[in-house]
Protein backbone atom coordinates (compact mmCIF):
# COMPACT_ATOMS: atom_id res chain seq x y z
CA UNK A 1 0.00 0.00 0.00
CA UNK A 2 1.06 3.61 -0.78
CA UNK A 3 1.15 5.84 2.84
CA UNK A 4 -1.09 8.35 1.71
CA UNK A 5 -3.94 5.52 0.98
CA UNK A 6 -4.14 5.22 5.21
CA UNK A 7 -6.58 7.35 5.72
CA UNK A 8 -7.64 8.97 8.63
CA UNK A 9 -10.22 11.28 10.09
CA UNK A 10 -10.70 12.71 13.71
CA UNK A 11 -14.07 13.37 14.48
CA UNK A 12 -15.47 15.97 17.02
CA UNK A 13 -19.04 14.88 18.27
CA UNK A 14 -21.45 16.81 20.44
CA UNK A 15 -21.69 20.78 21.59
CA UNK A 16 -20.68 22.76 18.88
CA UNK A 17 -19.69 20.34 17.09
CA UNK A 18 -23.69 19.22 16.54
CA UNK A 19 -23.75 22.26 14.76
CA UNK A 20 -21.01 21.75 12.27
CA UNK A 21 -18.91 23.79 14.48
CA UNK A 22 -15.62 23.90 17.48
CA UNK A 23 -14.37 26.68 19.26
CA UNK A 24 -11.22 27.59 16.98
CA UNK A 25 -8.62 28.53 19.84
CA UNK A 26 -9.17 24.87 20.65
CA UNK A 27 -9.45 23.13 17.17
CA UNK A 28 -5.95 24.78 16.66
CA UNK A 29 -4.59 23.41 19.86
CA UNK A 30 -6.50 19.81 19.13
CA UNK A 31 -4.92 19.60 15.59
CA UNK A 32 -1.44 20.13 17.04
CA UNK A 33 -1.69 17.66 19.69
CA UNK A 34 -3.36 15.13 16.77
CA UNK A 35 -0.51 16.08 14.49
CA UNK A 36 2.45 15.08 17.03
CA UNK A 37 0.78 11.92 18.55
CA UNK A 38 -0.15 10.75 14.50
CA UNK A 39 3.49 12.14 13.06
CA UNK A 40 4.94 10.09 16.07
CA UNK A 41 2.99 6.60 15.92
CA UNK A 42 3.57 6.69 12.22
CA UNK A 43 7.20 7.05 11.85
CA UNK A 44 7.01 3.99 14.37
CA UNK A 45 4.72 2.21 12.40
CA UNK A 46 6.78 2.46 9.63
CA UNK A 47 10.35 2.67 11.04
CA UNK A 48 9.59 0.40 14.50
CA UNK A 49 11.96 3.11 15.65
CA UNK A 50 10.57 6.23 18.04
CA UNK A 51 11.97 9.60 17.60
CA UNK A 52 10.66 12.36 19.50
CA UNK A 53 12.08 15.34 17.32
CA UNK A 54 9.32 15.85 14.59
CA UNK A 55 12.19 17.00 12.02
CA UNK A 56 13.92 13.92 12.58
CA UNK A 57 10.83 11.73 11.51
CA UNK A 58 10.25 10.44 8.33
CA UNK A 59 6.16 11.11 8.18
CA UNK A 60 4.31 14.46 7.80
CA UNK A 61 0.44 15.22 8.39
CA UNK A 62 -1.15 17.02 6.48
CA UNK A 63 -4.96 18.21 6.97
CA UNK A 64 -7.56 17.89 3.88
CA UNK A 65 -11.00 20.12 3.70
CA UNK A 66 -13.48 19.81 6.89
CA UNK A 67 -16.55 17.90 6.64
CA UNK A 68 -19.84 19.20 8.02
CA UNK A 69 -20.25 15.43 9.07
CA UNK A 70 -20.74 17.19 12.97
CA UNK A 71 -17.40 18.37 12.70
CA UNK A 72 -14.43 16.43 11.16
CA UNK A 73 -11.20 16.57 10.03
CA UNK A 74 -9.57 14.39 7.25
CA UNK A 75 -5.45 14.05 7.52
CA UNK A 76 -3.37 12.52 4.89
CA UNK A 77 0.01 11.12 5.72
CA UNK A 78 3.23 11.76 3.37
CA UNK A 79 6.86 10.72 3.33
CA UNK A 80 9.16 13.66 4.24
CA UNK A 81 11.37 12.27 1.39
CA UNK A 82 10.01 10.36 -1.75
CA UNK A 83 10.65 6.61 -2.59
CA UNK A 84 10.53 5.40 0.88
CA UNK A 85 9.13 1.60 1.19
CA UNK A 86 6.29 1.00 3.22
CA UNK A 87 5.89 -2.08 5.21
CA UNK A 88 2.41 -3.94 4.62
CA UNK A 89 1.77 -4.59 8.13
CA UNK A 90 1.94 -0.75 8.53
CA UNK A 91 -1.98 -0.14 8.50
CA UNK A 92 -2.36 -3.32 11.16
CA UNK A 93 0.03 -1.90 12.81
CA UNK A 94 -1.56 2.45 13.27
CA UNK A 95 -4.97 0.38 13.89
CA UNK A 96 -3.96 -0.18 17.55
CA UNK A 97 -0.83 1.98 18.18
CA UNK A 98 -2.95 5.44 17.82
CA UNK A 99 -5.37 4.10 20.09
CA UNK A 100 -3.84 2.53 22.52
CA UNK A 101 -1.09 6.23 23.05
CA UNK A 102 -5.05 7.52 23.90
CA UNK A 103 -6.36 4.86 26.37
CA UNK A 104 -3.03 4.32 27.61
CA UNK A 105 -3.00 7.95 29.08
CA UNK A 106 -6.52 7.81 29.82
CA UNK A 107 -6.10 4.54 32.17
CA UNK A 108 -8.56 2.40 29.78
CA UNK A 109 -6.97 -0.92 31.40
CA UNK A 110 -9.22 -2.92 29.37
CA UNK A 111 -9.03 -1.02 25.56
CA UNK A 112 -5.16 -1.04 26.53
CA UNK A 113 -5.29 -4.76 27.04
CA UNK A 114 -7.37 -5.35 23.64
CA UNK A 115 -4.70 -3.03 21.92
CA UNK A 116 -1.51 -4.79 23.37
CA UNK A 117 -2.63 -7.93 21.97
CA UNK A 118 -3.39 -6.49 18.98
CA UNK A 119 0.22 -4.74 18.90
CA UNK A 120 2.04 -7.51 19.88
CA UNK A 121 0.04 -9.22 16.35
CA UNK A 122 1.42 -6.36 14.55
CA UNK A 123 4.52 -6.88 15.65
CA UNK A 124 4.70 -10.61 14.79
CA UNK A 125 3.36 -9.54 11.24
CA UNK A 126 6.79 -7.50 10.92
CA UNK A 127 8.60 -10.76 11.32
CA UNK A 128 9.61 -9.88 15.24
CA UNK A 129 8.53 -13.37 16.39
CA UNK A 130 10.47 -13.66 18.81
CA UNK A 131 8.87 -12.60 22.84
CA UNK A 132 11.94 -10.98 23.57
CA UNK A 133 12.05 -8.61 20.67
CA UNK A 134 8.19 -7.93 20.77
CA UNK A 135 8.46 -7.07 24.57
CA UNK A 136 11.30 -4.41 23.87
CA UNK A 137 9.24 -3.09 20.82
CA UNK A 138 5.97 -3.00 24.14
CA UNK A 139 7.98 -1.10 26.31
CA UNK A 140 9.50 1.30 23.57
CA UNK A 141 5.78 2.01 22.72
CA UNK A 142 4.43 2.59 26.64
CA UNK A 143 7.72 5.18 26.72
CA UNK A 144 6.39 6.92 23.39
CA UNK A 145 2.81 6.94 25.01
CA UNK A 146 4.19 8.20 27.82
CA UNK A 147 6.12 11.15 26.54
CA UNK A 148 3.09 11.66 24.37
CA UNK A 149 1.39 13.43 27.38
CA UNK A 150 1.33 16.45 26.53
CA UNK A 151 0.29 16.31 23.23
CA UNK A 152 -2.46 13.91 24.04
CA UNK A 153 -3.73 16.67 26.45
CA UNK A 154 -3.67 19.24 23.25
CA UNK A 155 -5.82 16.76 21.04
CA UNK A 156 -8.60 16.22 23.59
CA UNK A 157 -8.67 20.14 24.61
CA UNK A 158 -11.89 20.25 22.88
CA UNK A 159 -13.81 17.56 24.89
CA UNK A 160 -16.06 19.43 27.56
CA UNK A 161 -15.71 22.79 26.05
CA UNK A 162 -16.59 22.27 22.54
CA UNK A 163 -17.35 18.84 22.21
CA UNK A 164 -18.63 15.48 23.99
CA UNK A 165 -15.90 13.31 22.40
CA UNK A 166 -13.51 12.72 19.31
CA UNK A 167 -13.60 9.58 17.55
CA UNK A 168 -10.21 8.70 15.68
CA UNK A 169 -11.59 6.71 12.29
CA UNK A 170 -8.90 4.64 10.17
CA UNK A 171 -9.31 3.44 7.19
CA UNK A 172 -12.91 4.12 7.50
CA UNK A 173 -13.31 2.26 10.72
CA UNK A 174 -13.58 3.91 14.30
CA UNK A 175 -10.51 2.79 16.24
CA UNK A 176 -11.29 4.55 19.46
CA UNK A 177 -13.26 7.27 20.78
CA UNK A 178 -11.90 9.61 23.67
CA UNK A 179 -15.25 10.72 25.82
CA UNK A 180 -15.53 13.49 28.83
CA UNK A 181 -13.99 10.50 31.76
CA UNK A 182 -11.40 9.98 29.58
CA UNK A 183 -10.04 13.55 28.90
CA UNK A 184 -10.28 13.88 32.78
CA UNK A 185 -7.92 11.47 33.39
CA UNK A 186 -5.72 12.48 30.93
CA UNK A 187 -5.52 16.07 31.96
CA UNK A 188 -4.65 14.53 35.63
CA UNK A 189 -1.51 15.56 36.65
CA UNK A 190 1.21 12.73 37.24
CA UNK A 191 3.14 12.76 40.11
CA UNK A 192 6.48 14.44 39.47
CA UNK A 193 6.10 15.31 35.79
CA UNK A 194 6.90 18.21 33.88
CA UNK A 195 3.84 19.08 31.54
CA UNK A 196 4.14 20.54 27.90
CA UNK A 197 3.75 24.35 27.43
CA UNK A 198 0.12 25.59 27.92
CA UNK A 199 -1.93 28.64 29.17
CA UNK A 200 -2.23 29.43 32.41
CA UNK A 201 -3.82 32.66 33.66
CA UNK A 202 -2.10 33.93 36.87
CA UNK A 203 -1.47 36.70 38.91
CA UNK A 204 2.14 37.77 39.50
CA UNK A 205 2.59 38.88 43.30
CA UNK A 206 6.20 38.78 43.65
CA UNK A 207 8.62 39.74 40.84
CA UNK A 208 12.54 39.63 40.90
CA UNK A 209 13.87 41.24 37.81
CA UNK A 210 17.45 40.17 37.82
CA UNK A 211 17.16 36.66 39.17
CA UNK A 212 14.90 36.19 36.74
CA UNK A 213 11.96 34.55 38.86
CA UNK A 214 8.61 34.95 40.42
CA UNK A 215 5.81 33.98 42.56
CA UNK A 216 2.25 34.04 40.94
CA UNK A 217 -1.43 32.78 42.53
CA UNK A 218 -3.45 30.83 39.86
CA UNK A 219 -6.57 32.25 38.73
CA UNK A 220 -9.11 31.52 41.44
CA UNK A 221 -6.72 29.95 44.12
CA UNK A 222 -6.33 30.51 47.25
CA UNK A 223 -3.89 33.67 47.57
CA UNK A 224 -2.10 31.96 50.28
CA UNK A 225 -1.12 29.23 47.57
CA UNK A 226 1.42 31.00 45.85
CA UNK A 227 3.73 28.94 43.34
CA UNK A 228 7.53 30.02 42.23
CA UNK A 229 8.22 30.60 38.98
CA UNK A 230 11.17 30.80 36.99
CA UNK A 231 10.87 33.59 33.61
CA UNK A 232 13.08 32.22 30.32
CA UNK A 233 11.10 35.38 28.43
CA UNK A 234 13.85 37.63 27.16
CA UNK A 235 11.29 40.20 27.80
CA UNK A 236 11.83 40.05 31.66
CA UNK A 237 15.15 41.59 30.86
CA UNK A 238 13.56 45.14 29.11
CA UNK A 239 13.22 48.23 31.29
CA UNK A 240 9.24 48.24 30.95
CA UNK A 241 8.33 45.04 30.24
CA UNK A 242 5.12 42.78 30.34
CA UNK A 243 5.95 41.13 33.57
CA UNK A 244 6.78 44.58 35.56
CA UNK A 245 3.45 46.13 34.48
CA UNK A 246 1.89 43.02 35.55
CA UNK A 247 3.15 43.17 39.11
CA UNK A 248 2.75 46.54 39.26
CA UNK A 249 -1.26 47.00 38.58
CA UNK A 250 -2.19 43.32 40.18
CA UNK A 251 -3.73 42.50 37.19
CA UNK A 252 -4.40 38.71 36.02
CA UNK A 253 -2.12 37.81 32.86
CA UNK A 254 -2.19 34.68 30.70
CA UNK A 255 0.94 33.21 30.42
CA UNK A 256 2.62 30.47 28.41
CA UNK A 257 4.73 27.71 30.88
CA UNK A 258 5.73 24.13 31.35
CA UNK A 259 4.75 22.91 34.84
CA UNK A 260 6.74 20.66 37.65
CA UNK A 261 4.35 19.02 39.64
CA UNK A 262 4.64 16.54 42.87
CA UNK A 263 1.72 14.60 44.11
CA UNK A 264 -0.18 15.50 41.61
CA UNK A 265 -0.06 19.33 42.08
CA UNK A 266 2.04 22.03 40.50
CA UNK A 267 5.16 23.24 42.18
CA UNK A 268 6.87 25.90 39.59
CA UNK A 269 6.16 27.07 36.60
CA UNK A 270 8.29 27.63 34.30
CA UNK A 271 7.58 31.29 31.99
CA UNK A 272 8.04 31.43 28.29
CA UNK A 273 5.76 33.83 27.27
CA UNK A 274 3.11 36.41 28.60
CA UNK A 275 0.07 37.74 26.75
Amino acid sequence: MELSDWSITIRYDGIDAEKHAVELDSLGESLRGFAKVIATAAHFAATQQYNKRSDAQTVRVCAQATRANCFSVDTVLDFVRQNQLLSGSFGVMMAALLPYIFHRNAQNKQEMKHLKEALSEAIAQLGNRDQETSLALIALIDKMAGDLRPSVRQAVAPIGESCERISIVQDGKNTGTINQNDKAEIDRLADNELTGIQEFTVQISELDKVRKTAKVNLAGSDPKDRIAAEIFDPQISNPDNPYIRAFSSGETVTIQAKASTKDGAIKRLHIFDIA
